[in-house]
């Protein structure tokens, strides 16, 4: 039941801010990685995509790519409005809100897959070392 009401959410357009990388203090609208950011004070979780870490890379080479990917998914934000939909559950195991952003018809999870920075989530993390 509740995934299908998370299913059933609207879909919520959010009006173009500035997204920071985050830092220490108050964490109201930042980008963390690539594929987690905080946005109004909850942290969402980018439900379609997985991105090199940058907090406990498993290479130097995900290391690079993290802070790639975590540079464009701000300056994607940084672009102006987007969408915020729900995408399956509500929140994964961690608390965070699992949701897709999308501009203009547009995942931006798929733009940064077709950057090659980030992985379609299929339900598992595939490596970013060869």
């Amino acid at each position: 039941m509740r995934g299908e009401a998370a299913a059933t959410a609207p879909v919520v357009s959010v009006a173009a801010r500035r997204f920071p990388i985050c830092g220490s203090g108050a964490r109201i609208d930042c980008v963390v990685d690539g594929d987690t950011i905080w946005l109004g004070g909850t942290k969402i979780r980018l439900a379609d995509i997985n991105t090199p870490e940058v907090s406990s890379p498993q290479c130097a080479a995900e290391r690079r790519l993290g802070e790639r990917a975590t540079l464009r998914l701000q300056a994607l934000l940084n672009d102006g409005p987007f969408e915020l939909r729900a995408a399956g559950r509500d929140e994964d195991r961690y608390g965070r809100k699992l949701r897709t952003l999308h501009r203009g018809g547009q995942s931006l999870g798929d733009v940064l897959v077709a950057e090659g920075l980030a992985h379609p989530w299929n339900g598992r993390r595939e490596s970013w070392c060869g």
